[in-house]
């Protein structure tokens, strides 16, 4: 899960893949963060949800699905779990602490939501919100952390229908870094890690 390192135009660009929920990702964030010095940090979440990590209420209480229960569950099992995500929260905080620009390149909730609404048929909706007896079952990836993370998603997001909606996302990812690269010196992209190896894929294929 190393950091990749690549130039789109004149600008140097390093993409951080992150693991959603595990405490002690703040930590890379961190280290990346302070050594790399960047102009700008581009986040793998939506507009709306980088707002809501600005204006979270010091009270909140995550109200979490049951695949979320059960991913946090799994997780656990290699060190300590939080939501929202630390590795989102620790780069905020960093940013608005180092007056950095910090965007988000996720699709937008409405974008999201028109396109899952015509990518996954009700019935694909009907089977995946009755497998989660299944996949508490199921043994994942035991080898660390990011074997979990990958084995997970091959698994919650096999259907033809979420495929489609986890490459889309990559797409705007990539865009969006590419987006922000321009007029940036120095671009940090904090990607999660199920998304990051299709991103820097895209991103090497990307012109100039």
């Amino acid at each position: 899960m190393e950091t990749k390192r690549l130039r789109l135009g004149e600008c140097e660009v390093h993409l951080l893949p992150v693991i959603k929920g595990l405490v002690s990702e703040t930590e890379r964030v961190r280290a990346e963060f302070d050594s790399f010095r960047p102009d700008k940090v581009a986040i793998s979440i939506s507009k709306e949800e980088l707002e809501g990590l600005r204006h979270m209420p010091p009270d909140f209480e995550p109200e979490l699905t049951r695949y979320e229960e059960i991913y946090a569950k799994g997780l656990s099992e290699f060190g300590e779990v939080a939501v929202p995500p630390p590795c989102y929260v620790a780069a905020l905080e960093l940013c608005d602490h180092s007056h950095v620009p910090i965007v988000p390149i996720d699709l937008d909730e409405e974008s999201f939501t028109e396109l899952y609404c015509a990518v996954v048929p009700g019935t694909t909706l009907f089977t995946h919100s009755i497998r989660t007896w299944l996949l508490k079952r199921r043994k994942y990836g035991r080898g660390g952390p990011e074997e979990f993370v990958l084995a997970w998603d091959r698994t919650v997001n096999r259907p033809k229908g979420f495929n489609i909606v986890e490459e889309k996302r990559a797409e705007a990812m990539a865009e969006g870094i590419v987006r922000e690269s321009r007029g940036s010196r120095k671009l940090l992209a904090i990607v999660e890690l199920e998304r990051a190896a299709r991103v820097h894929e895209l991103l090497t294929a990307a012109p100039g």
